[in-house]
């Protein structure tokens, strides 16, 4: 499990935004469909055009077009009940199984210092034929709530302290006693006296990836810690292709990270909360 999102070629917030356009645009208008043209070509030069002009558009027409009802994210911290969500979030955001969280550490309270998400309520006859990778694992928003509606899980941030400042594998590992420690320390996993929170996990459901979701739940999350006063400085790993996303959300890049969790590769993102 890490601070990852799934790489996508226009989707990820702010990415394709922030390219300047190298080519003229193609208006659909502007091709030939004769009997002439070859059907192959026209394709492409259609699904090119549809793909540039939805690279224009702003995270907000993005969410519109995804979420299509009203929307008034609810962030807080995760709880029991919504282990079902983040399992299918992280399968669903994480294409190398390697880098997802397995169910006995998603399960594990002992190593896991913080948990937050961001959900949308969802009434089944306002969002008829719409879906979302986690809506099948929703719970309801209340008991016997009328109108049946549920809270979806969209994005989570999960995260333990270590001692560090940057993150290492035994960070990014878990006591596999947990269940018999009874709070005793480990050498590995969530370490209670750190003063560095290590973010094992940001996770945006692909429907709603470049609608702003991730860095709404991340500017909360850094100003959650700051207030509390809790920690140092945040740190993660990420692939090079989230470098500069993490960049623009006030992380600076150390270096390569010499982490070999799920199949190394890493950069090393830290960013100071005083």
């Amino acid at each position: 499990m890490a601070a990852t999102e799934r790489k996508p070629t226009s989707s990820i917030e702010g990415s394709s935004a922030d390219r300047p356009q190298m080519f003229h645009r193609i208006s659909d208008n502007a091709i030939d469909e004769s009997s002439d043209a070859d059907s192959d070509f026209v394709k492409l030069q259609k699904t090119i055009s549809k793909e540039r002009r939805e690279a224009r558009e702003t995270p907000q027409a993005r969410l519109q077009r995804a979420i299509p009802f009203t929307f008034h994210p609810n962030i807080r911290p995760l709880n029991k009940s919504d282990y079902e969500s983040c399992i299918a979030l992280e399968n669903a955001a994480f294409p190398d199984p390697e880098h997802r969280a397995t169910p006995e550490k998603a399960s594990s309270p002992y190593p896991i210092y913080g948990r937050l998400g961001v959900f949308c309520t969802v009434v089944p006859d306002k969002a008829k034929n719409w879906t979302i990778e986690t809506l099948e694992a929703a719970k309801p928003v209340e008991t016997d709530r009328p109108d049946g509606a549920k809270s979806v899980l969209l994005a989570h941030i999960v995260s333990t302290r270590c001692a560090g400042d940057t993150i290492t594998d035994k960070d990014m590992d878990y006591p596999k006693d947990w269940r018999t420690r009874r709070g005793r320390s480990a050498d590995v996993g969530h370490q209670e006296s750190g003063r560095t929170v290590a973010l094992h996990s940001l996770a945006v459901a692909p429907k709603v990836h470049g609608c702003g979701i991730g860095q709404m739940i991340v500017k909360a999350y850094l100003q959650q810690l700051k207030n509390a006063g809790l920690a140092d400085r945040v740190a993660l790993i990420c692939q090079d292709y989230l470098v500069s996303y993490y960049e623009r959300l006030g992380f600076k890049c150390i270096g390569k990270s010499p982490a070999k969790f799920g199949g190394g590769g890493w950069h090393d993102m830290v960013s100071h909360t005083s």
